[in-house]
């Protein structure tokens, strides 16, 4: 009796892994007919025929956004970079913004909209390594070069939706104000000349001094509204606008630095992604009601989770915000080892077993795309892969190659994203000379 038990135990515990392989089988092939090819090579523009299935996708959104699983991958960059010119070319998308500080990027907007500076010294001023790639330069070129001799309406411009550093800001503010009226600034707001929100990491500030603080950027931002009419004498509308944003950044900067209690953490990462959403919005707004945009940051900004940027923007836009996410099975990237604090090439072998990398991986596609919105609303059987949750590959500015288990995040795939790109393989970005 007890050997027939152990058969019978056996046989069903055969039967059930059978079943499991069947269902994932079922579940590849029925993805791999979903899945469309595409290339991440921004060259390949002549007719964007990969990428055709995707315009009946995207048709009635107004912000595309375009996450990353690395900050450092050369595939993920150069995939951005061609999926802009395909919004801008066949969608008629106008507007671009990245994961970089708002008012340092409008240099970059003035070189591509009017060829003013260096490309590479705009980038440069963004601050940071990871956008410092030469990925990056040949897409800020691309956009100068298909906007000499079209109209405004017709240009493509850049902007920058994050809130990391406040000196620009604080000196565009400052500049602008005494322009208007040095007496009344100098009576009013001079403690602004000294202000350092960010110096250079968190700042840490007592209860007294957030609020000491808080009221006179708060003081800045009545006064600037109240002296609209008089501003937009001395500046253009624009200017004056971006003096509003200019004001608020300096706010949202110091209401991270007070979250975070001078150190990175959670609490102050949630206030920049508040402030994030915020600033696409503004820039939504800004642009007009008929404005399109193409986003880009990594995937812990742009996924839909609650209290992430995406999370707002998808409350806020529903349909008309689609987040696309990134995954990769092996390959290079780079970032800070978190070791020596030193910014290095890294390389990693197949995705852990049980992760949508490696599920992924199975597809035998090197590149593709997937809708998993539009899998959810036709209750397509592999529905039930986008709701399971997953590890999925999470490198950001650092990582440590001997704790390679911490980058993963567990989450179903369709909490997180709209669509997904996969590349079994990527390799390293590389760094402006």
């Amino acid at each position: 009796m007890a050997n027939l038990r152990l058969y019978i135990t056996a046989l069903f515990f055969a039967m059930s892994v059978g079943y499991a392989a069947a269902q994932s089988a079922e579940i590849i092939e029925n993805i791999k007919a979903h899945a469309i090819p595409i290339s991440t090579d921004p060259d390949d523009t002549a007719t964007f025929s990969d990428m055709q299935p995707l315009k009946q996708i995207l048709s009635n959104r107004r912000i595309v956004s375009m996450g990353e699983a690395t900050h450092g991958s050369h595939e993920f960059f150069a995939m951005k970079h061609r999926m802009l010119e395909f919004l801008v070319k066949e969608m008629g998308f106008r507007v671009f913004a990245i994961e970089a500080n708002f008012t340092e990027c409008r240099a970059i907007n003035d070189y591509v909209l009017y060829g003013k500076g260096d490309a590479k010294k705009v980038i440069a001023g963004m601050y940071f390594w990871t956008w410092n790639t030469t990925e990056v330069l040949k897409m800020v070129e691309w956009m100068r070069n298909y906007n000499i001799g079209k109209s405004l309406a017709e240009q493509v411009k850049f902007y920058g939706f994050d809130m990391a550093m406040d000196r620009v800001a604080r000196v565009m503010v400052r500049s602008k104000l005494i322009k208007l009226d040095s007496g009344y600034y100098t009576t009013h707001f001079r403690a602004l000349d000294s202000l350092k929100i960010r110096p250079a990491n968190f700042a840490k500030f007592s209860k007294s001094q957030y609020d000491d603080i808080k009221s006179l950027l708060r003081d800045i931002q009545v006064y600037i509204t109240a002296q609209d009419a008089n501003l937009v004498k001395l500046f253009s509308r624009d200017e004056v606008d971006y003096l509003n944003r200019d004001a608020r950044l300096l706010e949202q900067c110091l209401d991270e630095d007070q979250a975070a209690g001078g150190r990175f953490d959670m609490k102050g990462g949630r206030v920049r992604d508040r402030c994030m959403a915020e600033n696409v919005e503004w820039i939504l707004n800004h642009e007009g009601p008929n404005s399109k945009m193409m986003i880009w940051a990594h995937n812990g900004h742009i996924n839909k989770i609650p209290e992430c940027m995406g999370g707002y923007l998808k409350d806020s836009l529903k349909d008309q915000y689609y987040a696309i996410g990134f995954d990769f099975n092996k390959g290079g990237f780079r970032s800070v080892d978190m070791k020596e604090s030193k910014l290095k090439d890294f390389v990693v072998g197949d995705a852990v077993k049980g992760s949508t990398g490696e599920f992924f991986s199975q597809l035998n596609i090197p590149i593709f795309f997937i809708d998993i919105e539009g899998i959810e609303k036709s209750n397509n059987p592999a529905i039930s892969l986008m709701n399971k949750k997953m590890p999925g590959r999470s490198v950001g500015s650092g990582f440590d190659p001997d704790h390679e288990a911490r980058f993963y995040e567990k989450e179903s795939l369709n909490t997180r994203f709209d669509g997904l790109i996969f590349i079994n393989e990527v390799t390293a970005a590389a760094g402006i000379k």
